[in-house]
């Protein structure tokens, strides 16, 4: 899977913040990551019970994905540390938020 622009739960968030969508029964781990997510520009949607999400990326399973529906990674459980990657690399590669945005820091 490449994307998840067409699912409309999601679309409330799209060109707004990066996801990270976990169809899980207990998100602990993920819970306390929350801060984090959300300094680097995500916000994490945690899907409970089986509902549309878990019927179109898995469940149990952890999506991450960009402002523009774009998926980072996704799997059946996806390390911290990676999930903070993928949003660090989408804030980086955004020509409005990333290092393209900050000028030329010799001038």
């Amino acid at each position: 899977m490449q994307n998840v622009r067409d699912l409309p739960v999601l679309w409330p968030y799209r060109q707004r913040r990066h996801l990270v969508v976990a169809c899980v029964d207990e998100p602990g781990s993920l819970e306390g990551l929350r801060a984090r997510i959300e300094a680097l520009g995500g916000t994490l949607l945690v899907e409970r019970e089986a509902g549309p999400l878990s019927a179109r990326l898995g469940r149990p399973s952890v999506t991450v994905v960009d402002r523009f529906g774009t998926v980072g990674a996704t799997a059946a459980q996806v390390s911290a540390e990676r999930i903070l990657a993928e949003l660090e690399a989408f804030e980086l590669s955004c020509p409005e938020c990333g290092p393209q945005a900050w000028g030329d820091p010799s001038v």
